[in-house]
């Protein structure tokens, strides 16, 4: 039993290691503040990052994969437009497309709360950011033929 022990905690540790070691950040969507209001004022509420609402500041969260092709995807997790089904929609997702080299972007968009644009204002600007950070980091690092 404690030989057991003494190989499976080392095997797990590197294995929830490896898990953890993805590179990853955040971007703010509108760092001077949003155009568009949807009136949702108050603390963020969310649930061990299964789901998110009550969203005013929202973000996206970029996954690099450790060896990159080139492609990106953004991903808008659902919820009924109640919350963010942040885990299953879009977490869950992150180790599937990393490992065929691509970018994954996670957006935390804003609830419309009455005023339809605003979600639709945040995946724009989201995809306007990851468009401008694309062609920048293509220029800097250049095509290969």
């Amino acid at each position: 039993m404690l030989y057991m022990k003494n190989i499976l905690l080392p095997a797990m540790l590197l294995l929830s290691a490896s898990l953890y070691a993805q590179k990853d950040f955040t971007v703010r969507l509108w760092p001077d503040g949003a155009p568009l209001s949807n009136g949702l004022t108050g603390p963020e509420e969310g649930w061990d990052c299964l789901w998110v609402r009550n969203i005013s500041d929202p973000d996206m969260r970029v996954f690099l994969p450790e060896k990159s092709n080139g492609m990106a995807v953004l991903v808008c997790p659902g919820g009924g437009y109640e919350f963010l089904a942040m885990n299953h929609e879009g977490l869950d997702m992150v180790p599937w497309f990393n490992e065929q080299g691509i970018t994954m972007i996670l957006l935390k968009y804003r609830m419309p709360n009455g005023h339809s644009e605003i979600p639709l204002s945040d995946a724009a600007q989201a995809m306007r950011l990851t468009r401008m950070n694309a062609r920048s980091e293509e220029r800097r690092v250049g095509k290969e033929c």
